[in-house]
């Protein structure tokens, strides 16, 4: 029988992360909403990176593109973030553009053009949604123990270290490096020394002071492409045919670029449970059934929505789950002002473009202190297991192929991860689906199969 309020697990996972504000509490006064949904805002733009990256698997160079393909990502995670706040698992999670997807459909418009896309992202989306909506998704949730969902978390902290890392050192010159390690001392200052909305908010008014102030002054922000953008852009359906280079259509439907784009939607889809995990995690709120069953169903019926406005499908975002468990700010009426804000940014590109035009590497020296706690969230929950060698093996194991093996393919077997096809290629580079596979597989064998069955110790 199913039952939604049924735990994952047996013992909730241990956490050291304190929440001020729980998921159901509203911030007062109403400003409070507004000042920590934009904190939100400032570190949850990857759309920025995402679509100069489709942009250029998919071989389009036409100046126009990136901007109108960053405004309708901005819209579509808002409405996909209100939708999984809403009728999804009700979870403080900011649902954006992902980067596996991103991959597969970059090559699939390379080779089959934009509506070929289109056609993959809605089918792939439906697919999605019925996954969630016939509770397929929660069926594996016996082989998640915690020992692998805190390796499945831990390895999201690892992947939000990267993007920290690869952020902050994303310009090297003495200037930017100096202002990346003011940029983090202030917020470790302003995060254990600050009080009430100051240590909450310590993202927000330390990107503000750093990003846009000290940057303004130096002159190093960005402000020509805000002069340059225009004031006001208003969402459309299909908004690329007129590019140079598409075939005029709005959308094709063919079985090759389904399946390839279906490719990155697995990937998501294993993303995603573990962020749910992590997102409980860093709430101590417990993972149940129903938030993975309607989480994925809320992801499905997103993805559906993005295919006709232009964006690439939305996924749960890693980011916002190091900015819960840095600031302790939870509340899900803060992630849907969040969600508003993009689809405002959706309207007026020159705000979008103020977002755009923070240096990178203050962002990302802030960003490290968020992934820092996503990772010992993850660590917490595999200590909460019992210390087993089996368990050890299990935890090390994921957790060493979710780190090492993306690191390697991008590096010593570049060319051959390249060579692969896509649904391969993300295997070997998508930490988090390698943690997915390879925990559950190792549980699998050590804790159940290899058990042993005169005693019942694993």
């Amino acid at each position: 029988m199913y039952q939604a309020e049924q735990p994952i697990f047996d013992e909730q996972p241990v956490s050291n992360i304190e929440i001020t504000i729980g998921i159901e509490d509203v911030p007062k006064p109403w400003w409070k909403i507004l000042y920590f949904a934009l904190q939100i805002t400032l570190v949850d733009f990857t759309p920025f990176m995402w679509t100069a990256g489709f942009a250029a698997l998919a071989g389009i160079d036409d100046p126009a593109f990136i901007p109108m393909m960053l405004c309708a990502c901005f819209f579509c995670m808002g409405f996909c973030t209100f939708i999984q706040t809403t009728v999804g698992n009700r979870l403080p999670i900011v649902q954006g553009s992902s980067s596996s997807m991103m991959s597969s459909l970059g090559s699939i418009a390379g080779i089959y053009g934009l509506p070929a896309v289109w056609g993959a992202s809605i089918v792939g989306g439906i697919i999605e949604f019925l996954l969630g909506a016939t509770r397929i998704m929660s069926k594996i949730r016996g082989l998640l123990p915690p020992v692998v969902v805190g390796s499945v978390v831990t390895s999201i902290g690892f992947v939000a270290a990267r993007i920290a890392v690869q952020w902050t050192f994303s310009n090297t010159t003495p200037l930017f490096f100096t202002l990346s390690l003011i940029a983090f001392l202030l917020a470790l200052v302003l995060k254990f020394k600050g009080k009430g909305i100051i240590s909450q908010g310590f993202i927000l008014v330390t990107v503000v002071i750093m990003g846009v102030v000290v940057s303004s002054v130096l002159g190093i922000f960005n402000w020509e492409n805000v002069k340059e953008a225009p004031w006001l852009a208003l969402p459309r359906f299909f908004p690329f045919t007129h590019l140079e280079g598409q075939s005029g259509k709005r959308i094709a439907f063919i079985g090759a670029a389904i399946l390839g784009g279906f490719s990155g939607y697995i990937g998501s889809m294993f993303e995603s449970i573990g962020d749910y995990a992590a997102t409980c995690s860093a709430c101590n709120e417990v993972y149940r059934v129903k938030h993975i069953d309607k989480g994925i169903m809320a992801e499905g019926l997103g993805c559906i929505f993005t295919g006709f406005f232009g964006g690439l499908p939305c996924t749960s975002y890693t980011q916002n789950i190091g900015i819960v468990a840095a600031t302790g700010v939870a509340s899900r009426r803060v992630t849907q002002a969040a969600g508003a804000l993009f689809i405002l940014y959706s309207f007026c590109p020159k705000m979008a473009y103020i977002l755009a035009g923070i240096p990178r590497p203050i962002i990302g020296s802030v960003f490290l202190i968020s992934a820092a706690s996503i990772m010992f969230s993850g660590v917490d929950s595999i200590i909460s297991s019992p210390r087993t060698l089996r368990n050890t093996i299990v935890a090390g194991t994921t957790l060493s192929l979710a780190v090492m093996l993306p690191y390697h393919c991008a590096s010593t077997y570049k060319d051959w991860a390249a060579s692969l096809p896509p649904f391969l290629n993300m295997v070997c580079t998508s930490t988090v689906f390698i943690a997915v596979i390879s925990g559950v597989v190792l549980n699998l064998l050590l804790n159940v199969v290899l058990k042993d069955k005169e005693d019942g110790r694993a």
